[in-house]
């Protein structure tokens, strides 16, 4: 068997595996049933001192939609749409922390590494919640510079406001690392032109990781009721969102250098180590596992574990940035011999389907026979024909 353990920011944890901050690590219970399932980490639900997100937590609204965006009944597609709006832990400060800590306690036993989560409205608040958090005994700690729906209901700048602005992200990571020992993550927003930036300028100030990332915000129509689904915006995640991240995650590590946690969009051992090839060390799940529940981490593991030996790797961090590394600029993509479609009439039925999706007008069918002119090697023919008869071969 494959060796899962990753040394992720000088802690060894037992697998890649994590559980995102969200509704799976919303209390000591959830927390205790990610760890019984074998995760090798877990994020905790986000500690907060702002009032209004406490409150939009009892607000709570979720749904799965299907790839016509529409409400799950019963069956969930794998390429699910989460859509949902939650707020932050709605615990007092005091017995939330205990929580952490007797989550932390049982993690240290299980050999599950147990990670802070803060979000404050003012740089004070910042720090003062990133010394009570490391205070229960956390190795490490993530900031929340994602959440999507903060600014909808606070004055100040939180949750993806503060991820969009470098300079308040970078003054807020420089007030905590100057006031705990331990490393912190900072939790990306997708919604900035240039996430490269951002984690540039918080690693500059003394981020010692990234997650990459948070969800984006989205609006959902009932269109049979002419109403928005949960009465108006909502974050949106889930598996559908995969390349979005892994495309952030892979620029991240490649001009960076920077440790990466990778979140939004792992749904399987696949999706797992698609996120690691591309740059991250470990990988969070929250949507699966609010949709399929907590043996999906057991799952993944296994599944992860089978996919490293068919494979052939001795261990889980040998894939950690191998397909970043082989991703090519434009520049050099220019420089590639030209390929061209070619046509195994055998196979070929004369459907015309290619035909119809050639938007280059290079396919045509000529005396019963598929023919092939002028070919850009664009690839679409060898995605659309039904009997496999159409391939690329280089010029």
């Amino acid at each position: 068997m494959a060796d899962l353990r990753v040394n992720f920011l000088g802690v060894e944890f037992k697998n890649p595996v994590l559980a995102s901050s969200g509704e799976p690590t919303f209390s000591l219970r959830n927390m205790q049933r990610v760890i019984e399932n074998g995760a090798g980490g877990l994020v905790v639900k986000t500690l907060t001192d702002s009032e209004s997100m406490k409150r939009l937590s009892a607000q709570t609204r979720w749904r799965f939609l299907d790839e016509k965006h529409q409400v799950c009944q019963g069956a969930i597609p794998r390429l699910f749409t989460m859509y949902g709006r939650t707020g932050l832990q709605d615990e007092a400060t005091e017995v939330w922390l205990k929580e952490i800590e007797q989550a932390r306690e049982m993690g240290d036993k299980e050999g599950c590494v147990v990670i802070g989560s803060i979000a404050s409205t003012e740089v004070p608040g910042w720090v003062k919640l990133a010394r009570m958090t490391e205070e229960t005994g956390v190795r490490m700690m993530e900031l929340n510079f994602g959440c999507p729906h903060s600014s909808q209901i606070e004055k100040t700048k939180t949750g993806m406001l503060v991820g969009q602005d470098k300079e308040l992200a970078s003054d807020i990571v420089k007030a905590i690392t100057q006031n705990v020992s331990i490393p912190i993550i900072v939790k990306l927003t997708p919604q900035v032109a240039d996430a490269v930036e951002i984690a540039e300028a918080v690693k500059k100030a003394g981020a010692s990781a990234v997650t990459v990332m948070n969800r984006f915000v989205g609006f959902s129509v009932d269109v049979e009721k002419a109403e928005p689904y949960l009465y108006g915006s909502a974050g949106v995640g889930g598996p559908w969102v995969k390349p979005l991240s892994l495309r952030w995650v892979y620029q991240i590590y490649r001009d960076l250098g920077i440790p990466i946690s990778g979140s939004n969009g792992a749904y399987d051992a696949q999706d797992v180590a698609e996120f690691m090839m591309a740059g991250a060390t470990v990988v969070q799940m929250c949507s699966v596992i609010m949709a399929e529940g907590y043996g999906w981490i057991a799952k993944t593991i296994r599944e992860l574990n089978d996919f490293l030996d068919r494979k052939g790797y001795k261990t889980a961090g040998e894939i950690v940035g191998i397909v970043a590394k082989k991703a090519l600029t434009y520049a050099v993509m220019e420089e590639f011999p030209k390929e061209k479609a070619e046509v195994d009439q055998d196979l070929c039925n004369l459907c015309e389907k290619c035909v119809e999706t050639c938007f280059y007008n290079v396919l045509k069918v000529e005396d019963g026979r598929l023919v092939v002119d002028e070919c850009r090697g664009c690839g679409i023919c060898t995605c659309v024909c039904p009997e496999g008869a159409i391939f690329l071969r280089g010029g």
